[in-house]
């Protein structure tokens, strides 16, 4: 566990090509949401939620954990992203969308020693920056809002501020070889190929 850094989960979207609220769908015996912050949990030590106003959350079995509301509608991730960094307890946070089940620890855990002194960690995977696996310092809040100020929506505006570091695909590759840490559940197609593996896994074990 890493006692200066905190998780943050981005929860609130509106699942549009989903078609229905991506957090609360059934995964691995739980749902999407709890997996995914089951998958933080050893290396943080406290979690925050990053839901819709009147969203409802699934339960997140994690000490700690805590759901802060967007305080604008449907305007993307970036301002959730600012909300959750505003929320921390602590200087870092991990940040995932909820929809990354298959994120690789070893890839989180090169995030986190990559960070020095620098304002955020953003990986490279396919030539896409990826924004929503990456680290970032808690002081970034504020830059982050006045970005959303100025009309800015781009998630990945967040890797041009100043002193955000980019990883390179080169060095995650060692650690996931297929790129499943950067691969998102945003269709019914996306999530039945997820079910899928998961019956598989379950099959082999």
């Amino acid at each position: 566990m890493d006692i200066d850094c905190s998780g943050i989960v981005i929860a609130g979207g509106r699942s549009r090509r989903m078609g229905r609220p991506k957090a609360a769908l059934p995964l691995g015996g739980t749902s999407m949401l709890q997996y995914v912050a089951a998958r933080l949990a050893p290396l943080v030590g406290e979690l925050v939620v990053v839901a819709a106003a009147e969203q409802e959350v699934p339960i997140v079995n994690m000490t700690g954990a805590r759901v802060v509301r967007d305080r604008v509608r449907d305007e993307g991730p970036l301002p959730a992203l600012a909300l959750g960094l505003g929320a921390i307890a602590t200087p870092w946070a991990i940040v995932l969308g909820c929809d990354t089940p298959f994120v690789r620890r070893a890839v989180l855990r090169l995030l986190l020693d990559a960070r020095g002194a620098s304002a955020g960690v953003v990986p490279s995977w396919d030539g896409r920056l990826q924004p929503l696996v990456a680290c970032y310092r808690r002081e970034l809040a504020p830059e982050i809002d006045a970005l959303v100020a100025r009309g800015e929506r781009r998630m990945r505006a967040v890797a041009e501020l100043p002193g955000v570091r980019i990883v390179d695909a080169e060095r995650l590759a060692p650690l996931d070889p297929a790129g499943w840490s950067f691969r998102s559940l945003n269709t019914p197609e996306a999530y039945a190929d997820a079910l899928r593996r998961f019956a598989e896994a379950a099959a082999d074990a």
